[in-house]
């Protein structure tokens, strides 16, 4: 957490050299100057909602490592009991969310409309993975997500 605020000039700059970079998909400045906004408004230094977050179909969206990250650093914890290309299990659980195991498979995807995407044919049990955490972390801990 960052308690210095960052000049609104020097977010604009930021987030003019963020989308220029082309590193972490964030196709125009002001896409990169709202996560930045939002980053500060949550205490962090601007710069980590480059990290953090991507934005999918114009939305902002906590990355499922910045989610896990986030959960674990919160006393959360997370046991893979299924991870291939076919499917992936995790046993999520925290002191005061419970547990819960979530698993999502390749028909799942299928059934969603999401497996006909280029990334999932390249990297199936990474995005598998990143549903697994994402469905897991919001179910167990919602306040991290």
């Amino acid at each position: 957490m960052s308690n210095a605020v960052v000049p609104v000039s020097d977010i604009q700059a930021m987030a003019v050299a963020v989308a220029k970079s082309g590193l972490f998909g964030m196709k125009s400045p002001e896409q990169a100057m709202a996560l930045m906004l939002i980053a500060q408004a949550e205490g962090m230094h601007p710069a980590i909602a480059a990290r953090d977050y991507h934005v999918i179909q114009g939305r902002p969206a906590l990355k499922a490592d910045a989610m896990l990250a986030r959960f674990q650093a919160a006393g959360g914890k997370v046991e893979w009991l299924r991870y291939d290309d076919k499917e992936v299990t995790g046993k999520f659980s925290h002191a005061q969310g419970g547990t819960a195991t979530i698993t999502w498979t390749i028909e799942q995807a299928r059934s969603a409309g999401l497996a006909s995407k280029d990334v999932w044919r390249q990297y199936p049990r990474q995005m598998l993975r990143s549903r697994v955490i994402s469905e897991g972390v919001k179910t167990i801990y919602p306040g991290v997500a």
